[in-house]
Order: C-alpha cells, then sequence, then structure tokens
C-alpha cells in the first residue's frame, strides 16, 4: 500500500504534468509560425545569416582535406528536448573538429522573437539546395541530426500545436542524392521508429544511426529532459576524436540498454547502424575531417 507521502509525490507530478501540457496548449495558440509573416521573415533572416556565415567558413582555408558541416533539424515544438539535442550536439562536435560550420533549425513556442529558423521543408530544401552546390566546390563531411515524434518512415513537423509536411524516406534520399558522392554523410535520426528509415537511406558513403528499431519507441522526449535517451547516451565519454563509429555505437546502444532497464520500459528501443564495415572502423576525426 502506498504512504501518503507516495501518493502526495505522484500527485504533485500529475499536477505539475497536466499544468505543464496546459501550457503549452495555450503557448501555441500564440506562437509564431511560416503562416505569420513577421515570423517568416525572422526566420529566413535567420538562417540567411547562418547560411553566409558556412559559406565564409568554407572559404577560409584549413588543414584538413574535408570540411565539417553539421545541420540540426528539431522539428516538434511540443518538447524543447528536441532543440536540446541539436545544439548539444553542435557543441560537442566543436570539441572534435572546431571549425565544424553549424546550421540549426528548431521549431519552438516562441511568441515574440525566433531563435533559430523554422524546422521545416523548405528551410531544408533551401538548406540542402546550398549544400549540394558546395560539395561541388569542397570536399565535404556532413552531419544531419534529426530530432522529433515520429511514426513509421514519417520525421513530424509541428510548429505551435500546428502540423506541417512531414519528411519521409524518399525525401531524405532526395536531399542526400544531391551531393557530391565523396562526400561522407553521417546521418542521426532521433526519434521513435527511426529505423524505418535504414534500408532506403543506406549509401556506401554513408554511415547512419537511429535511436530505435523500425517497430520500436524511442524514449526521453518529455519537455523537461535534458536530452532524448539517445542523444544523451550517443554522446557519452565515448563520443570521442579517437573513438570507431563501432565503438560509438556499441557504447551508445549498451548505455541505453541500461537505462531502458532501469527504467523498466519495454519493448526495448532497440537502436540500429547502418554503414559499410570500412565506415564504422573510422574514427571520427577520421570520418569528419580526412
Amino acid at each position: 500500500m502506498n504512504s501518503p507521502q507516495t501518493w502526495f509525490v505522484r500527485a504533485s507530478r500529475a499536477c505539475k504534468g497536466a499544468l505543464l501540457t496546459l501550457l503549452v496548449a495555450s503557448l501555441g495558440a500564440c506562437a509564431l509560425t511560416p503562416q505569420k509573416e513577421e515570423a517568416q521573415k525572422q526566420s529566413d533572416e535567420l538562417l540567411q545569416a547562418q547560411l553566409q556565415e558556412v559559406q565564409a567558413q568554407l572559404s577560409r582555408p584549413g588543414s584538413a582535406p574535408y570540411k565539417h558541416i553539421f545541420l540540426g533539424s528539431a522539428q516538434h515544438s511540443q518538447s524543447l528536448v528536441f532543440q536540446r539535442d541539436v545544439v548539444s550536439m553542435a557543441e560537442r562536435l566543436k570539441t572534435i573538429h572546431p571549425d565544424t560550420a553549424t546550421i540549426l533549425l528548431s521549431n519552438q513556442l516562441e511568441t515574440q522573437k525566433l531563435s533559430f529558423p523554422f524546422a521545416t521543408r523548405p528551410n531544408l530544401d533551401r538548406v540542402f539546395a546550398n549544400l549540394s552546390a558546395w560539395s561541388q566546390s569542397h570536399p565535404l563531411s556532413l552531419t544531419v541530426l534529426i530530432s522529433t515524434h515520429s511514426a513509421p518512415d514519417v520525421l513530424s513537423v509541428n510548429i505551435g500545436n500546428q502540423y506541417f509536411q512531414a519528411l519521409r524516406s524518399t525525401q531524405l534520399q532526395a536531399w542526400l542524392n544531391q551531393l557530391h558522392s565523396r562526400t561522407k554523410i553521417t546521418l542521426l535520426l532521433s526519434a521513435c521508429y527511426s529505423g524505418s528509415f535504414m534500408d532506403a537511406l543506406r549509401a556506401e558513403n554513408r554511415v547512419i544511426l537511429t535511436a530505435a528499431a523500425a517497430d520500436r519507441n524511442s524514449f526521453g522526449c518529455h519537455y523537461h529532459d535534458k536530452n532524448t535517451w539517445f542523444i544523451g547516451q550517443l554522446l557519452g565519454p565515448h563520443f570521442s576524436a579517437e573513438s570507431s563509429w563501432e565503438d560509438v555505437f556499441t557504447a551508445t546502444r549498451a548505455g541505453i540498454e541500461s537505462q531502458e532497464k532501469i527504467h523498466r520500459v519495454s519493448p526495448a528501443s532497440n537502436p540500429q547502424m547502418g554503414g559499410s564495415e570500412q565506415n564504422r572502423k573510422m574514427t571520427l576525426k577520421q570520418w569528419f575531417s580526412s
């Protein structure tokens, strides 16, 4: 039988959850969205500034044969954890490749001023058009992280509690296929059922890590979470310059399995990795810069 203290703690948590849901809903009603002219203008200006900065970085001489670009897309405004994922990844990549150029898109519940450009299909079209052009002129290593809620072969796009055109494997494949064949691509999908993208997106020049198998949920997407469990474990001490992708994935998978056992979640998410044996054995330093 539960003690009064236990009941009070559970009731308090339930009330906090309900209040947070109401707060998110109320903010969503007045959130900045692409349908609002001023919001779209802010988004366009923010994205243009980021693209110009990447162009400037690519123009600077560097010692590494490959230029590294990180594209983070946090696509669901109902939880801030997705934005935290892309920001955390951007910061961590800088420790491995300090010259990493960064493009961050995020759907937020902002009511007056955007912090990031919208993570939408039109904005991603614009980003990949630039990436395609850059890849023709420079040897690139591109890391893409998409963090969001999802369904099989669907990566959701939500802004202010409104759903916009989702991303599917056919669209991702079309974007990635625009890039020069020498481009080394890392695709990280932190979303439920993200393994459903694996078969369609496999390629010789790609390493793909997904938070879950094609038929499984992933975890850690509540508003207050620091990161999704997948990104939190991925960015552990094993995510280092001298670690291979195989090392990183093995440690990440083990960390998630342990976390899931502690929290007694079932069925397990069963994260997936795709890539050739040669690519899986490359260190992150080699993959990103040589």
